[in-house]
């Protein structure tokens, strides 16, 4: 049996991308079987497992999901396998992973396989399709209106140590050591941000991204890669309480918590709305994107939501084409066929500058919040991200875990 790794890539309708890399071995009988699994790709998965249970090798859902297809016989059954991925999605210690179906791993096993290892092809409109919904906007001023919000304008920080700043603030908030929390912050390098779950070399190009001057490093959320230049860049965390979206399902809750910088860039005369399941976008193309990370409730506090966002104000399409390496299942929902062509970035749409434009959203938070608080980062926060930054978010093998 042939070692080499086998790799296939599944996309849902308007979800997320999942790929599968396979080892295939022989069994007792000389038939072939799966011998390992790797799962990657810009899905989610929620809740988070609390700080004491999170590894860099524990991937909770996604691990039991790899188990499960090392499982599957072979020649694969697409139907067999449907049941039991599905049965394993559907159940777990409450972590899920979010974005992606049974169908989206049935397709990528499809892919990856030879074709005599495959029984026969299950049809594609057994896909399901994730909602277009646009939020109620009075639920959503509701929920805002009842909160009492610190505001941080931090200052430029080191990709890793914003990466860890995120962590810190979101567990402090989950414990109850602090309020809910909007920070919104700059880069002090440039940078290309990994999803929690994405694969290094089949998302970037690593040598050049690292030639051109970019710091490599990998957050704490699912979701897709960023490539960040400083001054073309706007980025905001929230850190809140679970309660904010209690009785949500996810998608509205990522319409929910950025609902005050759609309200504000409309105010501004920019269109701008969401798609998908997590990206902002105006009617010629994407703006930015969002990603989440949920804490559970437990003694120690009320549990917390990270929910951060970037958006393009400019761009530069070309370098950006240079650094990422997409693959092309990405884009065959959205009707483009390049990172070049699917990105409108905000400055289309405005002469206001970017630090102006930052400044006029953040002015629109008095009048939908009940009480704003000028704030600044805790110094037992920063020294918690300080540590962060260096056991986990600078360290190569965080970054390199899903080579």
């Amino acid at each position: 049996m042939n070692p080499a790794l086998l790799r296939g890539v599944g996309k849902q309708m308007g979800g997320k991308l999942a790929a599968v890399t396979l080892a295939l071995g022989q069994g007792p009988d000389s038939r072939p079987v799966i011998t390992s699994c790797r799962i990657d790709g810009d899905f989610f998965t929620e809740p988070a497992p609390t700080s004491s249970r999170e590894s860099e090798d524990d991937h909770g859902p996604v691990s039991r999901l790899e188990s499960a297809i090392c499982r599957i016989p072979l020649p694969l059954d697409p139907g067999l396998a449907l049941k039991r991925l599905g049965r394993i999605m559907a159940e777990g210690d409450g972590q899920r992973v979010v974005g992606v179906s049974p169908w989206t791993l049935v397709t990528a096993l499809e892919r990856a396989l030879p074709s005599g290892l495959v029984i026969h092809r299950h049809e594609e409109p057994d896909q399901a399709s994730f909602q277009q919904s646009q939020p109620d906007e009075v639920e959503c001023r509701r929920r805002w209106s009842g909160l009492k919000l610190d505001l941080i304008r931090d200052r430029p920080r080191q990709p890793a140590m914003q990466m860890a700043m995120d962590q810190a603030l979101n567990d402090a908030v989950a414990q109850g050591q602090l309020p809910p929390t909007l920070r919104i912050w700059n880069w002090a390098a440039p940078a290309v941000i990994l999803g929690r779950f994405q694969s290094l070399s089949r998302e970037v190009h690593v040598e050049r991204a690292r030639s051109l001057g970019f710091t490599l490093v990998r957050r704490c959320t699912g979701g897709g890669t960023m490539v960040i230049q400083p001054d073309r860049a706007i980025t905001y965390s929230l850190y809140l309480p679970l309660d904010f979206v209690k009785g949500t399902d996810l998608i509205d809750s990522y319409r929910i918590c950025d609902y005050w910088l759609i309200r504000g860039l409309r105010m501004q005369g920019i269109q701008a709305g969401w798609q998908g399941m997590n990206d902002i976008a105006s009617p010629r193309g994407k703006m930015g994107g969002a990603a989440q990370r949920r804490l559970p409730a437990g003694s120690r506090g009320p549990g917390g939501l990270l929910h951060h966002t970037t958006l393009s104000y400019s761009v530069d399409a070309d370098l950006m084409a240079q650094v990422l390496n997409v693959d092309p299942a990405k884009f065959h929902d959205k009707a483009v066929n390049s990172v070049k062509s699917r990105v409108d970035p905000i400055d289309r749409q405005t002469s206001l500058t970017r630090q102006s434009l930052i400044d006029a959203l953040l002015d629109t938070l008095p009048s939908l919040v009940s009480d704003l608080r000028i704030s600044s980062p805790a110094p037992e926060v920063e020294q918690r991200a300080r540590t962060l930054a260096q056991q986990r978010y600078g360290r190569g093998e965080w970054t390199a875990q899903i080579a």
